[in-house]
């Protein structure tokens, strides 16, 4: 087993970690790096936290690890304005930027440069076990609202299955919740403890958070893919990177593609849907070309 050393340093706003591992990396950092420097919202799990226990922190450490750098984050809110902020920010008093790879960018961002996805999953919905009614589709909310309703409906604004939800005749159920609310006091965690508690009924909502979430309650909650959205929906997400940088966009897919087992390793911690029995669909939007 390799021994390793891990320490970490809160100076001027930028929080690092460094891993020293008796292993010589397999892949070299770019000419003149000496640092990874990673942009990450540090209230935002599953994916990252200032306490690095999301997944994205763990594949950040992997990363430093390969390269046989310490790493370094810069944290902003993963909102609006995150990779001006972050990627695309130039440092005050230095000659870069205030980091250079950012987790959980969608593969299809026009914002960033992409790398090849690393992640993939899919909507689900979730409820508390035990209330008499079992959902695995959308169409079963509608049943279970009118034989156990009314249910109050739990949605983040702009959610993918708004459209769904009113079409069925359920617009009045819903409680809407607002997905960018800024502040680092605010997670999306806080619609599955709402669940929790009593004071929506059934919430169909991105999986990851669900799955993570879910998990932490004191009561049993049911997080079920919604596979019939199909393969279309099902979104893969990738890391950022700023435009015109190609060999540190080719370091990373060369790191991706080395390290994709143990990358599924740690995610699968973290109560992510199964996407076994996802319904085929037509092919996914096709990924442009971008020119670097």
């Amino acid at each position: 087993m390799i021994k390793r050393q891990q320490w970490t340093v809160l100076l001027g706003g930028l929080f690092v970690t460094a891993i020293g591992s008796a292993n010589a990396a397999d892949l070299e950092p770019l000419k003149g790096q000496e640092v990874l420097r990673v942009c990450a919202d540090k209230n935002n799990m599953p994916y990252s936290n200032g306490d690095l226990e999301g997944f994205d922190n763990k594949i950040a450490a992997l990363l430093g690890e390969e390269l046989g750098i310490p790493v370094e984050y810069y944290w902003f809110p993963q909102r609006i304005g995150f990779a001006r902020n972050t990627l695309k920010k130039e440092h005050p008093t230095e000659a870069r930027y205030m980091c250079d790879v950012a987790f959980n960018i969608s593969e299809t961002s026009d914002f960033v440069k992409t790398t090849n996805p690393y992640y993939e999953s899919i909507e689900v919905v979730a409820y508390r076990s035990g209330e008499g009614y079992d959902i695995n589709k959308l169409t079963d909310i509608k049943m279970a609202n009118e034989q156990h309703g009314p249910l109050k409906i739990g949605l983040f604004d702009r959610a993918l299955t708004t459209k769904h939800i009113v079409d069925m005749g359920l617009a009045d159920n819903i409680v809407y919740y607002q997905m960018m609310a800024g502040g680092w006091d605010v997670t999306p965690g806080r619609i599955i403890e709402d669940l929790a508690a009593g004071k929506v009924d059934v919430v169909p909502m991105w999986g990851p958070i669900a799955g993570y979430y879910g998990a932490r309650q004191d009561v049993d909650i049911a997080v079920k893919p919604l596979n019939e959205l199909g393969q279309r929906h099902v979104f893969a997400f990738s890391m950022g990177t700023r435009y015109g940088e190609p060999k540190w966009t080719a370091l990373l897919n060369k790191f991706i593609e080395k390290r994709q087992d143990d990358i599924d390793a740690i995610i699968a911690e973290y109560n992510l849907p199964s996407l076994e029995n996802v319904s085929p669909t037509p092919a996914k939007r096709i990924r442009k070309d971008d020119d670097d």
